[in-house]
């Protein structure tokens, strides 16, 4: 998979296919959550909810598999050998760029758990038709219990899995780990929100709005990236 990647692309002359197909994604799911969002505005709760999932679950699949092929992504796999430009340009402009596009990608990685989940929690279904239920949402301490002792049952597993099958489980034991402890983060900060946006309906929107920014963010930063990489500061053969 890494060796197909690396392979020639078809949008820039120094690009590889791994990076085009990795931006013209980020442009489809992009575009995708804008149209979704869209739907939302117009009160088109069923078809907003049917586009926003096949759109969230086919982007967590591709990144998964994605960053699990070039262990963190193409940009950040490359490196400074991927980029041909000066030394000021790399370290005052590339690296912060890079910086902050890996840190949304995390962060819109998680809104998209999140936003799955607390849309299903959020919503009703009447005759067919989503919408969403206006009031008190919260995970009650047996559920919340409940979801914690499974995050760390599944963590505790995992560890026991890499021991067993990997002579040396350490690199990926660490990464596992930041994994499971972001999404005991993620359950322990919704009694947080809970408190700040209690009505389920109103906390969906307000989230909503947020997660499309990041989103917007995200390929605004992969555009910078792939512009220097591939553009701009490609690397001398």
């Amino acid at each position: 998979m890494k060796e197909l990647l690396a392979e020639p692309g078809f949008l820039a002359p120094s690009g590889t296919i791994g990076a085009d197909i990795s931006y013209l994604l980020a442009v489809v799911f992009t575009v995708l959550f804008l149209i979704s969002w869209g739907m939302a505005k117009r009160a088109q709760g069923t078809r907003h909810h049917k586009l926003i999932l096949v759109s969230m679950v086919s982007m967590i699949i591709y990144f998964v598999g994605y960053y699990y092929a070039r262990s963190l992504g193409v940009l950040s796999f490359e490196g400074r050998e991927g980029f041909g430009g000066p030394d000021d340009v790399y370290e005052n402009v590339f690296k912060p760029v890079l910086f902050t596009h890996l840190s949304l990608v995390v962060l819109g990685m998680i809104l998209a758990f999140y936003m799955l989940s607390q849309g299903f929690r959020a919503s009703k279904k009447v005759e067919g038709d989503y919408s969403l239920n206006e009031g008190e949402l919260k995970i009650s301490p047996r559920k919340f219990k409940i979801v914690m002792f499974t995050i760390f049952i599944s963590w505790g597993l995992l560890q026991g899995f890499l021991l067993v099958t990997r002579d040396n489980p350490l690199g990926a034991s660490i990464a596992y780990t930041l994994i499971f402890a972001t999404a005991a983060l993620i359950v322990s900060l919704e009694k947080l929100i809970e408190r700040i946006l209690p009505d389920g309906a109103k906390r969906h929107r307000v989230l909503g709005r947020f997660t499309m920014v990041i989103y917007a963010m995200i390929l605004v930063t992969s555009t910078a990236t792939y512009l220097m990489l591939y553009f701009i500061y490609p690397l001398k053969s």
